[in-house]
């Protein structure tokens, strides 16, 4: 029995041994075949992406085979499964958690400005796509690029602001060196107009970012670009205006051996080039804002029309310094102005004729708009200067009346001068002011009043300027200068003669850089100030910042 029991035992162990070995093995096939989909899915999107590897643009055109499969999966494949298995539902997550590791690889990888307006643009409709084919939201988490596909547009801002930058400091290199070096003239235009090469440049770059701008179909998208590309228009304005600064002072103050030849050209074809650019600028914004809605044509408009007041700026600080070189040739001549010399000296005809030769060559090269501006800047600067000298002569210096013989003669020649640039008629208004002062110093002692009368009423009081001049008369003594000075400060103050309304030439809202500093902010680098009813620009640095700033010597007329 002991026997029986112990081969029984034995048998049944081994029985049991031998179940064990031989009992079946789970095989996991549904596991197994999802996980053979998904690494076909998952070889198909790094085959697309290696195809394309240099060129993104493709790479998401060619995208489309989602939706094709996504059909092919409804129609032919999801039938064949029984429904437990959900494959339609287990597929077509598979192609959205791979799609989304595959635009993660796109974005890492930097591309250009194009590629990324191209894949906001695919993402935006990527959801409405997928809803046309009946698939649920729920299936379409997490959501591509996390929702942070929005941001694509702002690298592509951040992008496009890079590039114009690197763009924009290579060019205005080039183009300020040769401004400043001046190793060769500029480049002339069949009519005869200096100009530069950089201005076609530059705005073909910025119509290409704001055509691809436009393809993005999103007005906040080019609204961004525009602003964008008026800040760095403002930025290269800036620098010019300092190098037109800078060369233009250096021209002035250094000899003639010590700076290169040329300027003159140079700031021509610059003041161009600026006028050039402010045409080109309207025209981008008259061909952007009809294509947004008013709320991103208004920023649009309003970054465009500061880069034009901005080039118009610069065209205006030109025609300053041009103005300047012409003064500072003939800056000797004016300073004998109603000085000993002047009495037997030609000065009038030496400055009428240099003034005369400037003119023919800015004449020549320069855009006629620009030009008729020039020529209200330099008639403003003669009449300061002559104003000026008036100001300035030595009291009892002039000689009556044959200095109002001269000072008549040197008004009739400046204004034959300034008559061959501009209509005499409107002329007339313009030398109105000497003629005004010229009746004052030829008037009796009791007859200035009435003089004075009809020139405070457009200029003002004025009351040093006309002491001043009162003053330099030999025919009158210190009682009756006194005396004068007396009636007009008392009819001043009943008749309560104030400023004028609008500035005039005589008006000077400021007087010295201190005044602007005081009123508007430390340490400027240019000054402005209004010269009858047009903007004279300054170029003065001021040379350091605790107030004790050089006094604008263009306006020490009153």
């Amino acid at each position: 029995m002991r026997l029986v029991r112990k081969v029984a035992t034995t048998d049944a162990a081994s029985k049991f041994k031998s179940m064990q070995a031989n009992a079946r093995v789970i095989k996991n096939y549904r596991h197994k075949f999802l996980d053979t989909l998904t690494a076909s899915i998952k070889a198909k999107f790094d085959n697309h992406l290696a195809e394309n590897e240099m060129d993104m643009l493709g790479f998401i055109e060619g995208l489309g085979f989602i939706y094709k499969d996504i059909i092919r999966i409804k129609d032919d494949v999801e039938p064949l499964f029984p429904a437990d298995y959900e494959i339609f539902a287990q597929l077509i997550k598979t192609y959205h958690r791979l799609l989304n590791e595959s635009l993660r690889k796109i974005v890492e990888l930097a591309p250009e400005a194009k590629v990324l307006l191209e894949l906001h643009a695919w993402i935006k409709e990527y959801r409405p796509s997928m809803r046309e084919l009946e698939v649920p939201n729920a299936w379409l988490q997490p959501p591509l690029l996390d929702g942070k596909s929005q941001e694509l547009i702002e690298d592509y801002v951040k992008l496009i602001v890079t590039k114009l930058d690197e763009w924009t400091v290579n060019l205005m290199k080039e183009e300020t060196g040769k401004f400043t070096w001046r190793t060769k003239e500029p480049e002339q235009s069949e009519d005869g107009q200096f100009g530069m090469e950089g201005v076609v440049d530059f705005f073909h770059i910025v119509n290409q970012q704001c055509d691809l701008a436009l393809d993005s179909n999103q007005g906040a998208v080019l609204g961004r670009v525009v602003t964008e590309c008026s800040k760095v228009m403002r930025r290269s304005q800036q620098q010019w205006l300092q190098v037109v600064a800078d060369e233009s002072r250096a021209q002035v103050e250094k000899k003639p051996e010590e700076v290169p030849g040329g300027l003159v050209e140079y700031v021509i074809a610059l003041a161009n080039d600026q006028l050039k650019s402010a045409d080109y600028a309207e025209a981008l914004s008259a061909r952007l804002e009809p294509l947004v809605s008013d709320k991103y044509k208004a920023v649009i408009s309003q970054g465009l029309n500061e880069a034009i007041d901005g080039y118009l700026d610069v065209a205006k600080q030109c025609t300053s310094s041009l103005v300047a070189f012409v003064f500072n040739d003939v800056k000797i001549a004016t300073g004998r102005l109603l000085t000993a010399p002047w009495y037997t000296e030609a000065l009038m005809p030496q400055i009428i004729e240099t003034m005369r030769d400037y003119m023919s060559d800015y004449q020549a090269h320069l855009n006629p708009s620009i030009f008729e501006i020039l020529v209200e800047d330099l008639l403003d600067a003669f009449l300061i200067a002559y104003l000026t000298a008036l100001r300035k002569a030595p009291t009892r210096s002039l000689r009556m009346p044959t200095a109002i013989d001269l000072i008549k003669s040197d008004i009739e020649l400046a204004f034959e001068f300034f008559a061959t640039h501009k209509p005499p008629q409107e002329l007339q208004l313009n030398f109105e002011v000497l003629n005004m002062v010229v009746s004052m110093l030829s008037a009796s002692s009791s007859m200035v009043f009435m003089d004075y009368w009809t020139f405070a009423k457009i200029h003002g009081p004025n009351l040093p300027f006309v002491e001043a001049i009162i003053k330099a008369r030999d025919d009158f003594d210190r009682p009756q200068v006194n005396e004068i000075m007396e009636t007009l400060k008392r009819k001043v103050k009943e008749e309560g003669i104030g400023e004028p309304a609008e500035p005039t030439i005589m008006v000077r809202p400021i007087r010295s850089c201190s005044d602007f500093t005081d009123n508007v902010g430390q340490d400027p680098s240019i000054f402005r100030w209004v010269v009858g009813k047009s903007y004279q620009l300054c170029w003065n640095i001021c040379p350091r910042p605790d107030k004790q700033y050089r006094e604008l010597q263009t306006l020490e007329i009153g």
